[in-house]
């Protein structure tokens, strides 16, 4: 009987740690690509190196401990992709709409579990000045209330990325340069898997991956928020932990025993930490934190729902990194916009390029004749190629001498500085 016993106890360990493991799968599935697309490797490093460039030069570009409120730098268009087979997993507009005021509250420190100034770790605590809001303009210019709805007859999807294709019982995803898409649907068992998310980088590789994936009992607050036994999963908090993903955080133990996060103000952890642990939790663990031991609230932490309350302020510096690198796509997209505010923006220097991806040979057009200096950077923020003034559209651009690779495009004149990504592949 103790035998038997015992062994009861083990599984009992084992299904517990593997539904705790697979709580989010985005690590999981970017290791999956990894081992299939040796560039998915290469493209992380190149995003990690353009990241630490755009800190080096960047230190401060937002205000230390975000604590007095400004207005957003940046806000970013949502479309929500609903993904239904029971009348139940066809979620509200209502929820969905709690699910963007979480994003909101909790990227502006403006949620009411936030810490108090007494807490050790309030000092490290940040406004992203990050927002956003359901699109309102889609792809062609039409409005829509940035909510897609598809009837599938796919009961459960297991998370292998079908429920990004229309093909196969999902929905192809928006411009992924100008829109975060996030699909909500049913994950079935999952191994216990709340979401997942894409990285920067996987844009260069995967662009019709790109996005964030909930299971619909853990979006939002209200509604089925919290049902099916996800009852600590209630306040839409799966979304923000996997847009910080999307916005290239990473898990604060770095996914490792005592792992790199790449941030230094998080407090060095041991693993992924559950529940809600009483602070100081793992003080002077075996990785070097100090007395008030692991920020377990930290959103990138695996707590429950209600014990997570917190971005830092250096999380919020790579986020804005991933804003004006891999993702500053974002930075002019027109999703957010009304009508009006679309007239108003015809007046704005916009330019395209294509082809794009392209051999090297590209035609840069714009429908307003500006004097524009055309300046081509790397990765790293290195200048690789500068041509002399150019006061008419179209113009041709050869960049076929360019190893392939992702590069930017900024027309600059006193006035003005827009950058396009351009992809070479000879």
């Amino acid at each position: 009987m103790k035998n038997l016993m015992t062994t009861i106890a083990f599984c009992a360990l084992v299904v517990l740690a593997q539904a705790q493991a697979e709580r989010c799968a985005t690590m999981s599935h970017w290791n999956q690509k990894a081992l299939t697309n040796p560039e998915v490797q290469n493209r992380m490093s190149q995003t990690e190196q353009m990241t630490q460039f755009w800190l080096e030069n960047h230190p401060n570009d937002l205000k230390k401990n975000g604590h007095t409120k400004s207005a957003a730098q940046v806000t970013i268009p949502v479309v929500v992709h609903v993904l239904w087979n029971d009348p139940m997993e066809n979620v509200s507009d209502a929820q969905i709409q709690s699910q963007i005021d979480v994003l909101n509250e909790d990227f502006r420190l403006l949620n009411a579990d936030s810490l108090d100034p007494s807490h050790p770790f309030w000092v490290h605590t940040a406004d992203t000045e990050i927002e956003f809001c359901l699109a309102s303009v889609d792809p062609n210019g039409n409005p829509t209330n940035g909510i897609t709805r598809t009837y599938t007859d796919v009961v459960e999807f297991d998370g292998n990325g079908d429920e990004k294709f229309t093909a196969s019982g999902g929905r192809d995803n928006w411009d992924p340069t100008e829109y975060l898409n996030i699909w909500v649907c049913n994950l079935g068992a999952s191994g216990g898997t709340l979401g997942y998310a894409a990285f920067p980088s996987d844009l260069a590789t995967d662009p019709e991956l790109d996005g964030v994936v909930i299971r619909y009992e853990a979006f939002g607050d209200i509604g089925t928020a919290g049902t099916g036994g996800f009852d600590a999963n209630d306040l839409g908090r799966t979304a923000t932990h996997e847009v910080g993903h999307w916005l290239n955080l990473r898990h604060i133990w770095g996914d490792d025993f005592c792992g790199d996060d790449f941030v230094d103000d998080t407090e060095v952890a041991e693993a992924a930490n559950y529940g809600c642990p009483n602070f100081p939790h793992n003080a002077n663990n075996q990785c070097g934190s100090g007395q008030d031991g692991e920020m377990y609230m930290n959103y990138m932490d695996y707590v429950d729902d209600y014990c997570m309350n917190m971005f830092t302020y250096e999380q919020a510096l790579r986020m804005y990194a991933a804003l004006n690198t891999d993702r500053s796509g974002l930075l002019n997209s027109m999703g957010c916009n009304n009508s009006s505010n679309l007239q108003e923006s015809q007046n704005e220097f916009k330019f395209d390029v294509q082809p794009n991806p392209s051999n090297g040979l590209v035609t840069v057009s714009s429908s307003q004749n500006t004097s524009v200096t055309p300046v081509v950077y790397n990765l790293v923020g290195a200048e690789v190629k500068r041509l002399n003034t150019v006061s008419q559209f179209p113009f041709t651009l050869d960049l076929s001498d360019l190893p392939n690779g992702i590069y930017y495009l900024n027309c600059i004149n006193p006035k003005v500085s827009i950058a396009k990504r351009i992809i070479i592949s000879n």
